[in-house]
């Protein structure tokens, strides 16, 4: 994958369904499906759950697919959190999770955010591996959803 294959921009209207089915088949690659509806809410209305809040949604194409996204929803002025970052089964392992979560930080640091807080299951070692290794600290576990999970946080580089 060169590096001119990856085109990161925001949401549109029209990506509802390629997200959608990026969300599943991410999810259920490395086992977790949470109760639909109330958990996954947030992507039948990514337009105003993310972006109308004053947060964004990035998606990620390699040619005509949708090879990654993940969104910022706001939980105060000074936090985002980061929610459904989600890379293509098929184009894991080659940096592109790294690279949106690089696009997601600068995203957040342009629009104000100070903070950047996430989730991830236990199950998922490869995404803990990817925060961790850029610069995401362990706050506490806990239960979601049915599913053991890990809290991070990250102080955003060059904010006060």
């Amino acid at each position: 994958m060169s590096q001119d294959e990856v085109i990161f921009r925001r949401f549109e209207s029209g990506d509802a369904d390629d997200v959608w089915h990026l969300h599943r088949s991410a999810s259920e690659a490395v086992g977790v499906r949470g109760p639909e509806r109330f958990w996954e809410d947030d992507l039948r209305n990514v337009g105003e759950v993310y972006i109308a809040s004053g947060g964004d949604f990035i998606v990620a194409h390699i040619g005509p697919q949708l090879a990654a996204m993940g969104g910022l929803k706001p939980v105060d002025d000074d936090v985002a959190e980061l929610k459904r970052m989600r890379v293509d089964p098929a184009f894991q392992r080659r940096g592109l999770g790294r690279r949106l979560l690089r696009e997601l930080e600068s995203r957040a640091v342009a629009l104000g955010f100070k903070w950047i807080k996430l989730d991830t299951t236990k199950i998922q070692v490869g995404a803990q591996r990817v925060y961790e290794t850029a610069g995401y600290v362990r706050r506490r576990e806990g239960m979601l959803h049915g599913y053991a999970v890990i809290f991070y946080e990250k102080r955003l580089a060059g904010q006060d």
